[in-house]
């Protein structure tokens, strides 16, 4: 083989372990996320997905207040969603999580109300 055959199959090579490299960061950082928490909650995720907890329904960054409440009661519990969590009305709006959840309105906005 050419010297230059060489160089080329090395560059090609080292391309195609970087993009590997790339892909599989992309998978680990989505994977590396808490959607096992979905499962958790009385809906499981199906009414607001990642935007129960958090303000960016994509998930991650900041919470909001169900996603607070479920920080300081439910991880504290050992991730489980607990009577003093479905008792609490995290948003102000003046209905309790479980009820919320049963309403099948947002625990962590005021604005949606059974």
């Amino acid at each position: 083989m050419k010297p230059n055959s060489i160089r080329r199959r090395i560059k090609v090579s080292a391309l195609t372990i970087c993009t590997i490299i790339a892909f599989s960061l992309g998978l680990f950082s989505t994977a590396s996320s808490r959607p096992f928490r979905l499962g958790r909650i009385p809906d499981k995720g199906k009414g607001f997905g990642c935007g129960t907890c958090h303000i960016n329904p994509q998930g991650g960054g900041a919470r909001n207040s169900f996603g607070s409440d479920y920080e300081e009661i439910a991880i504290k519990a050992g991730e489980q969603y607990t009577g003093d969590l479905g008792k609490t009305d995290s948003d102000g709006d003046g209905f309790h999580n479980d009820r919320e959840f049963k309403s099948g309105t947002h625990p962590g906005d005021a604005n949606s109300k059974p």
